[in-house]
C-alpha cells in the first residue's frame, strides 16, 4: 500500500470515528442505558422515576446518581403515550418574594424531581384561571396546594370530570381535600407563656392586615385566632396591628409605619409576629425607636427563615417542619394518584419554637 493511499485510509477511518462519537454525544440517555449503568432492570429504573415505594433506598440512590451523572432526564411526552400521565403536578403558590412560600416550594420542587416529576408552578389568580379555565385539564396529574387558597374551592367546584387528585399543606385544616396540616398554635401557645411569665404586661400581634385581611379561609386567621384564644383564657387586653400585606419584604413603607404605631400608641411589651418577614421590620423599627430587644420588647417570629439567628440579638421564631410537610404532601398525592378511591388522607404535624434571645431576659 503506498503512503498516500495509506494516509487516505486513516483519515478515512478518523473521520468515521469521529462521526460515530458525534452520534454517541448526540443520542439521548435512555431508560435502557441508566439501567445498564446501575446494573439493574429497566423497570427498577421506571419504578424509581414514577417514586414508587417498592424499591430498597440503596437501589433508589444508585439510580439516583446514575441518572444524574448520565444527565438522564424523563421523556414526557413518551410518558403522556404510554401511561396516560404526563409527569406534571401543579403547585399553587402565594408570590415566590415570601421567603416562607420561596422554601415551600423549594422543598415541593426537589421531591418532585427525585421522583421525575416537572413542576407548574401557579402563584397567581391569572395563572390559576388558565388552571381552572382549561379544556385540558388532564395537563397535569395532581396538585399540591400551598396558596392562594381563597381561590381553591373554586377550584374543587369544577366538577368531578375535571378534579384532580389534590392535596393541601398549609397551617389551616381543609376537610375536603387530602391535607398535612403544620399546626402552629402550640409553640405560638409556649411563646406567648414565655412572655407573660417574664411579666410582660402589653402581648400584641402583628399580622398582615389584621382582621380586615381579604381572604375568610387563610394561615393569617388561625394564628390570630390562637393569639386571640390566648389573650381571652389570660384575662388580657387584645392587640391586634395590621400591616400592609402588599409591601415586600425590601420595603421601608412598612418599618415607617410601624414606628408610627409605637409612638402614637406607646410599644407593647411583648410581639408575636405573623411571619419572619414582619419581625424584620419590627426588628429595625423597634431599633430605630432606641427600644432594646428583649430588655424593652420581647419578640417572636414565624417560618424560622436563615437570617433569623444571625441579627443581634438572635431571633426567635416558630419554625413549621417544612421538609416533612413536602415529603409527605408529595407522599399523599402519589397514593390518591394511583387509587382515586382511597379515604382521605390527613396529618397534622406540630411546629417548634425555636428560642433564641429574642425571649430570653
Amino acid at each position: 500500500m503506498g503512503l498516500a493511499r495509506f494516509r487516505i485510509l486513516r483519515a478515512s477511518l478518523s473521520f468515521m470515528r469521529s462521526n460515530q462519537n458525534e452520534d454517541n454525544r448526540s443520542k439521548p440517555v435512555t431508560i435502557v442505558d441508566v439501567a445498564q449503568a446501575a446494573g439493574v432492570t429497566s423497570m427498577t429504573v421506571s419504578r424509581v422515576m414514577k417514586g414508587y415505594k417498592h424499591v430498597s433506598p440503596k437501589t433508589r440512590e444508585k439510580v439516583l446518581r446514575v441518572a444524574q451523572e448520565m444527565k438522564y432526564t424523563v421523556n414526557l411526552a413518551a410518558r403522556a403515550l404510554v401511561t396516560g400521565q404526563t409527569g406534571i403536578i401543579a403547585v399553587i403558590s402565594e408570590r415566590l418574594d415570601n421567603p416562607y412560600y420561596a422554601n415551600l416550594v423549594h422543598h415541593l420542587e426537589l421531591q418532585l424531581e427525585t421522583n421525575g416529576y416537572v413542576m407548574r408552578l401557579l402563584h397567581t389568580d391569572e395563572e390559576l384561571d388558565s388552571l381552572i379555565n382549561s379544556t385540558n385539564s388532564s395537563a397535569i396529574d395532581g396538585v399540591i396546594v400551598a396558596g392562594l387558597f381563597h381561590r381553591i374551592k373554586e377550584f374543587l367546584r369544577t366538577g368531578p370530570e375535571r378534579a384532580q387528585p389534590c392535596v393541601f399543606v398549609n397551617t389551616s385544616v381543609h376537610s375536603e381535600a387530602d391535607f398535612v396540616h403544620l399546626d402552629l398554635e402550640p409553640a405560638l401557645t409556649k411563646a406567648i407563656g414565655i412572655m407573660v411569665r417574664d411579666g410582660r404586661q402589653r402581648i400584641a400581634h402583628i399580622g398582615m392586615g389584621a382582621l380586615e385581611f381579604p381572604h375568610p379561609i387563610t394561615d393569617l386567621e388561625d394564628r390570630i385566632l390562637t393569639y386571640l384564644s390566648e389573650m381571652k383564657k389570660l384575662g388580657r387586653k387584645i392587640e391586634l396591628i395590621g400591616v400592609n400585606p402588599s409591601v415586600t419584604i425590601d420595603s421601608p413603607a412598612r418599618i415607617e409605619a410601624l414606628k408610627e404605631y409605637f409612638q402614637s400608641n406607646g410599644c407593647p411589651d411583648g410581639l408575636v409576629c405573623f411571619n419572619d418577614a414582619i419581625a424584620l421590620h419590627v426588628f429595625r423599627a423597634l431599633s430605630d425607636l432606641g427600644l432594646s430587644i428583649p430588655e424593652d420588647v420581647m419578640l417572636v417570629g414565624c417560618d424560622d427563615l436563615p437570617f433569623m439567628k444571625f441579627f443581634e440579638p438572635p431571633l426567635s421564631s416558630i419554625a413549621p417542619p417544612i421538609e416533612e410537610a413536602s415529603a409527605l404532601a408529595w407522599q399523599f398525592l402519589q397514593a390518591r394518584m394511583l387509587n382515586p378511591a382511597i379515604p382521605r388522607q390527613q396529618a397534622t404535624l406540630d411546629a417548634e419554637l425555636v428560642l433564641r434571645k429574642s425571649l430570653q431576659t
